[in-house]
């Protein structure tokens, strides 16, 4: 019986979590897929952004439009997951949705003569 591995034994219910913990820390892992879903999709946005002409070599004119950028996508893949992020706020209290409505209200083209 030189071939039989032992596995260490593990109490039942030893590693049960409080709800609570349980929640922060599904809370900090879904933080964290964010950050790696921002980054990506941050890179690649820059990447298009130099495919179409953009020139980024004059990075400290740039740079902090793109930690924006990289923050927006975070803001909002965080709150896709109910997860709060300082940068909805601020979206909060400059986007007005009653103004955009507006204004592509206006900008639809009720012509009967286009197809």
């Amino acid at each position: 019986m030189d071939n039989v591995i032992e596995f260490p034994k593990i109490k039942v219910g030893a590693n049960v979590q409080s709800q609570e913990e349980l929640q922060l820390k599904l809370e900090e892992f879904k933080a964290e897929y964010s950050n790696e879903i921002a980054e990506f999709l941050w890179r690649n946005i820059l990447a298009e952004l130099v495919r179409s002409g953009c020139d980024f070599q004059d990075m400290n004119k740039y740079f902090p439009s793109m930690l924006l950028v990289l923050e927006s996508i975070r803001s909002l893949h965080l709150q896709a997951q109910d997860i709060h992020h300082n940068l909805q706020d601020f979206a909060i209290e400059a986007i007005s949705v009653e103004e955009l409505q507006e204004f592509e209200e206006k900008m639809v083209d009720i012509d009967e003569d286009i197809d």
